[in-house]
Order: C-alpha cells, then sequence, then structure tokens
C-alpha cells in the first residue's frame, strides 16, 4: 500500500514536472539544467513534508518575534527621526541597482531570466528595496526586511568562498558577480554605521523565523520552480560541483539545510553581532576622549 502511494505521488511529479534527464546523466560541467538526480518520489515526498513545515514555523516564530506584545515590534514601529541619506549612501544604492541591472541583461541574454530568482539576486533586490523605501511609509516593512537579511548574509560569504562560475561566458559576467556578491556583504555593515537603520537585539524567535522563510523560498518556491522549469535553480534538482555535496548523493538537500540553519546563527550571533560590539565601544571611546578633552 505504501509503496503504491509513493509511486503515484513520483508519477504525479513527473507528470507535471519537464522532461529531465535522468540522474545518471547529470552534467557538474553544467551549473544550469537539473536532471532527477534526486527522484521523483523523493522531490514528492520532501515537498509534502518540508513546505508545510517550513511555512508554518516560519508563520510560527513570526508571530513570536513580531506580535504587537514584543519590544522588537516596538523598536520595529519607532517613528525616531533618523539621520538624512548621506552622498556614500546614494553612491552605494546606484552601485547596487547598476549591478543587479547588469545581471538583469546578462540574463535576459542568455535566456536565463528565471536565475533572478537566486537567494543572492534576491538579496540585492531586498537591500535596494530597504535603502530606497521611504521612512514615513510603513517603516516596519524594511526594517523586517533588514534584520531578516542580518541573518542571511552567509549566502554572499559562500558564493564569494566557492563561487559557482560555470556558465558565466558573457563579457563582464565575472566581474558583475563578484561585484554583486561584495555589495550584498559588505552593504549592510555600513548600512549600521550610518545608524538609519534599526537593528534589533539578538533574539531566538527572530533567528529561526528568518531560517524557516529563507528555508520555505527553497521550499516550495524555488523547488516548484526548479521541477516546472528544468533550471537548477539554488541546487534544486542537482548539488553544486563540492565533492562532499555530490558524494551525498540525493540527500545533500539536507545537508544544505542544516549548513544553512549553523551558518544563520553564526553569521548573526557572530559576525553581525561583533561588528556591533566593536561599534559600539569605538563610540563609547570617542564620547570618553570628547568629555576629557
Amino acid at each position: 500500500m505504501t509503496s503504491e502511494i509513493l509511486h503515484t505521488l513520483g508519477a504525479y511529479v513527473k507528470h507535471y514536472a519537464v522532461d529531465l534527464a535522468p540522474g545518471n546523466e547529470t552534467d557538474f560541467s553544467d551549473s544550469l539544467g537539473g536532471t532527477w538526480y534526486i527522484s521523483p518520489t523523493q522531490h514528492a515526498v520532501e515537498f509534502l513534508t518540508l513546505a508545510p513545515l517550513y511555512i508554518g514555523f516560519a508563520a510560527y516564530f513570526g508571530f513570536r518575534a513580531f506580535n504587537k506584545s514584543t519590544s522588537a515590534y516596538r523598536l520595529l514601529t519607532s517613528t525616531e527621526q533618523l539621520p538624512p541619506r548621506s552622498l556614500l549612501e546614494i553612491l552605494c544604492l546606484v552601485l547596487l541597482i547598476a549591478s543587479l541591472s547588469t545581471t538583469v541583461i546578462h540574463k535576459a541574454v542568455t535566456g536565463t531570466l528565471m536565475f533572478l530568482m537566486q537567494p543572492c539576486h534576491v538579496s540585492a533586490g531586498l537591500l535596494i528595496l530597504v535603502m530606497s523605501w521611504p521612512s514615513h511609509k510603513y517603516p516596519i516593512i524594511p526594517r523586517v526586511l533588514f534584520n531578516i537579511y542580518l541573518h542571511t548574509l552567509w549566502g554572499a560569504i559562500l558564493a564569494l568562498i566557492w563561487p559557482d562560475l560555470r556558465d558565466h561566458d558573457m563579457f563582464g559576467e565575472i566581474f558583475n558577480f563578484f561585484m554583486e556578491h561584495i555589495l550584498v556583504l559588505a552593504l549592510p555593515f555600513y548600512m549600521v554605521l550610518t545608524r538609519r537603520y534599526v537593528v534589533i537585539p539578538l533574539s531566538l524567535d527572530m533567528a529561526l523565523f528568518s531560517f524557516f522563510l529563507y528555508a520555505a523560498y527553497h521550499s516550495p518556491v524555488l523547488h516548484v520552480s526548479s521541477l516546472l522549469s528544468g533550471f537548477n535553480l539554488n541546487y534544486a534538482l542537482v548539488p553544486p560541483a563540492l565533492t562532499f555535496l555530490i558524494a551525498s548523493g540525493p540527500w545533500y538537500r539536507g545537508i544544505m539545510y542544516m549548513s544553512a540553519l549553523l551558518l544563520m546563527f553564526i553569521t548573526r550571533y557572530g559576525l553581525v553581532e561583533n561588528f556591533l560590539l566593536l561599534v559600539q565601544g569605538i563610540q563609547i571611546m570617542i564620547q570618553k576622549k570628547k568629555k576629557s578633552a
């Protein structure tokens, strides 16, 4: 009975997905297309179990993090006057818009616009939205987005450590790859320095909300989009060309999810928090010098 249900689920996935090559024909020199590296049945089971789980936990921890009784909500809805946007911040915003626009052109020319759904490109769009948002209109929206992003900086770090440059053949494409990822990594730290962006204190609920929201973007959004298009969006169909992930076989996505959870805590609780403490310490030292002068 169970095997019949699993077979039916797999057949259902295969019917609605694009016609993919068998998993044993996976070409790891190609970063664009997917195969049945993961069986249709496993895709179905993962979708039916993980997608509801991620969405449900994202809603649960989001409510715990931002309901109106929390200090985070009061901080995120504060109407305190913010410093004006500096010329340097405007320049950074223009650079990010130019880089993402160049990416859009490259994807349009190569017929791979769906890869704009990759998390790093979405991150660039998110930062553009946050930086250009009118400060007097629903400030909670850009503030929540910015604090979510402070938990996901690890994606840009991994992209710079292990850049996937397969199929980056157009003029300027590799240069723009590094430019975009350096910007989405460095800009949040600069944004913190401007004191124009609210950073809420460390919160387990916020961290878990950020993780499950990120996971929910991967499944169902990128998972379904990959199956319907045949594009390997954020490695939903085939692992990246990294030996240890290839060696894990069709279970590589579990490793990626667990790594994402760990890296999210390391990023926010380690990298970002220590940067905030450093900035705070420098500000205290400056104030003490001014008082003693």
